[in-house]
């Protein structure tokens, strides 16, 4: 058993001296520099240390080694902590160095030079909780110039303060002219996904302006979150809009974190149409959106004095709720495809994408994972593929719901013409009661006053010539109310329109008025397609609508009535030489309503033209299949 432990006591002395036997980065004509490979870390728990203290620890072998060709990441921290390093120029010339730290979010950053005869010199103080022009380079995240002299040796000290934050260090240190190169497809690869973002913005907005559907606007909103996000998360945002407001850094990732949330889930909703009444989860989905707007409100904390257990609070909250939403998105989403809502697939598509950002992101703020999907520094190429995917989802659920709509019209407008089918039909069933009752009833009783009147003739023949008068006059009026209820009745129920068909009837109609009116009818008719029976009905009506307009409203001397069946169309025009009418204006009790109701009825269209000179009406018909 000794022996057992005694090997092992080796074992762990031989891998710590091996550590802390790491030699100094050597700096040749290479341009990058590996740190995690030479350096070593220290974290002061109880935030005491100094520079002289990690000096001596260093001395002693005391500090633990870096992972090699691993990011720093520890989590979410409440110490300070130390990175160590040393270099040793192996070239004959001055050296121009950047020591780049990219976590871009330190609360309190400064670097320690101790050179060989072990004098100390440091950078100033920097980091989130000053001004911008306080780095030592003004650059997005924090750069640091280093000279070394021909064969010259050192050791850098960063001491890092992270507290309440997550204890990411990505560290590089390289040669100027790397740096530069580096930079240029770093700002081409940004500026792509900002315009990205700003189109997806410009694009939303224009939708919102021209359809007035409010998702549109909540999305827009959702993509500015993002794009200020990201300019978080680079650096971008303290470096080019808030320069001299330390804190507002912290904060708005707070608040975007919660604020997107809140917008995701709206949108959702709003997406995949989730209701209280196709939804079990509709009720608390709700709720979690407003918790998330209450949520926007605990950042504020960040302005004031704050405690060290208040930013682990909202730190874990944060992130929790980020997982948390992208979560709830999905599994609502499957439940709206369950019921049958195929729209819901292109939001899934969307959400999975940035699922998988999300969780490769939190789990390296929470020190859970040290690895990066898309890139080192954030979610800016995983949230821009998102937005891509919800963009073109957005765009698909126009067409859905454009596609939805016009199918509820044709159900509406096929139930539009069964109702007007019914109210037809009712109406000529009243017609033909009405004219049977007025032929068989008030015909029969006026048939019988006249028997009546005429049998008493007999009775006035010595009667003075007055009451001869008065007799005629009377027969005469018994007479013309009988015409007139025969003229009724034809009209409510034409007869001839079954027997000889509707350009017979309307023929003789016409040839009566010519005779007894004061306006000469011209009637064309040519019939190449058979007209169906119902049609006909409808389309008598209608004629026989603007022949009356004509007798009554124009004061004409001269009317043509024609219609045309060809082999797709039914073809109607009525014109008259009469004093017209403004048809802006129509006058009250012309028909033309009632007109266009049973237009409307045959999917027909009519086209109106009045002026001084007359009036001109025509009408078109297609034939039913």
């Amino acid at each position: 058993m000794k022996s057992f432990l005694l090997f092992w006591i080796c074992i762990l002395c031989g891998w710590s001296g091996l550590a802390q036997g790491r030699g100094p980065i050597l700096i040749d004509s290479a341009e990058r520099f590996n740190i995690s490979n030479h350096g070593f870390f220290y974290e002061d728990r109880m935030l005491t240390a100094t520079i002289d203290t990690l000096i001596h620890l260093k001395n002693l072998h005391r500090l633990e080694p870096l992972t090699p060709d691993k990011t720093f990441n520890k989590g979410f921290s409440e110490s300070y902590w130390w990175i160590v390093f040393d270099v040793h120029n192996i070239l004959n010339e001055t050296v121009h160095l950047f020591f780049n730290e990219r976590s871009n979010s330190i609360n309190r950053l400064q670097l320690f030079k101790v050179d060989s005869t072990g004098r100390v010199s440091a950078t100033g103080l920097t980091g989130d909780h000053f001004k911008f022009s306080s780095r030592p380079v003004e650059y997005h995240n924090y750069l640091f110039p280093v000279k070394l002299k021909a064969n010259e040796k050192a050791t850098f000290f960063l001491w890092a303060d992270k507290r309440g934050q997550n204890m990411t260090m990505p560290l590089g240190l390289a040669k100027d002219i790397s740096l530069m190169r580096e930079e240029i497809p770093f700002y081409t690869a940004f500026g792509i996904f900002v315009g990205i973002y700003l189109f997806a913005i410009v694009f939303n907005l224009f939708l919102y302006i021209s359809l007035r559907d409010s998702i549109h606007i909540y999305y827009a909103l959702y993509v500015i979150c993002v794009l200020i996000f990201n300019l978080e998360d680079e650096g971008l945002g303290f470096q080019w809009l808030y320069r001299d407001l330390p804190y507002l850094q912290d904060y708005l990732r707070s608040f975007i974190a919660y604020a997107s949330s809140a917008l995701l889930v709206h949108i959702m909703l709003l997406f995949i149409h989730q209701t209280r009444d196709n939804s079990r989860w509709y009720s608390i989905v709700n709720g979690y959106k407003w918790f998330c707007v209450l949520l926007m409100l605990l950042p504020a904390y960040l302005f004031f004095d704050s405690s060290l257990w208040m930013e682990k609070l909202n730190f874990y909250t944060a992130n929790i709720v980020a997982l948390l939403t992208v979560l709830i998105l999905i599994v609502n989403t499957i439940e709206r495809i369950i019921s049958g809502y195929r729209l819901a697939w292109y939001y899934l598509a969307s959400m999975l994408i940035l699922l998988l950002g999300i969780l490769n992101y939190v789990f390296n703020i929470l020190g859970i994972t040290s690895f990066y999907l898309f890139n080192t520094t954030g979610l800016v190429i995983g949230l821009t593929v998102e937005i891509v995917f919800l963009s073109f989802a957005l765009t698909q659920r126009y067409n859905f719901l454009k596609k939805e709509t016009r199918i509820l019209q044709q159900e509406k407008a096929k139930l539009e013409i069964a109702l007007v089918d019914d109210v037809f039909a009712v109406q000529e069933k009243e017609r033909i009661r009405l004219a049977r009752d007025l032929h068989d009833d008030l015909g029969g009783t006026l048939s019988a006053i006249k028997l009546n009147v005429t049998a008493f003739k007999a009775n006035i023949v010595k009667s003075p010539d007055e009451i001869h008068v008065f007799y005629q006059q009377t027969i005469r009026m018994i007479e013309t109310a009988c015409e007139s209820l025969r003229e009724i009745s034809h009209n409510l129920m034409p007869k001839t329109l079954d027997e000889k068909g509707l350009t017979h009837t309307l023929s003789e109609q016409l040839t009566e008025l010519n005779q007894s009116g004061h306006i000469s009818f011209e009637f064309v008719h040519e019939i190449g397609r058979a007209i169906l029976p119902e049609t006909e009905l409808t389309l008598y009506r209608i004629m026989k609508e603007l022949i009356n307009n004509v007798v009554r409203h124009s004061a004409a001397t001269k009317a043509s009535l024609q219609i045309i069946s060809t082999d797709e169309h039914i073809i109607v025009m009525c014109e008259d030489n009469g004093i017209g009418f403004d048809t802006g204006s129509t006058p009250a009790g012309i028909g033309l309503s009632n007109i266009r109701l049973r237009i409307n009825h045959l999917n027909g269209t009519l086209n109106l033209e009045s002026n001084e000179r007359g009036t001109s009406i025509s009408i078109f018909i297609p034939h039913y299949e």
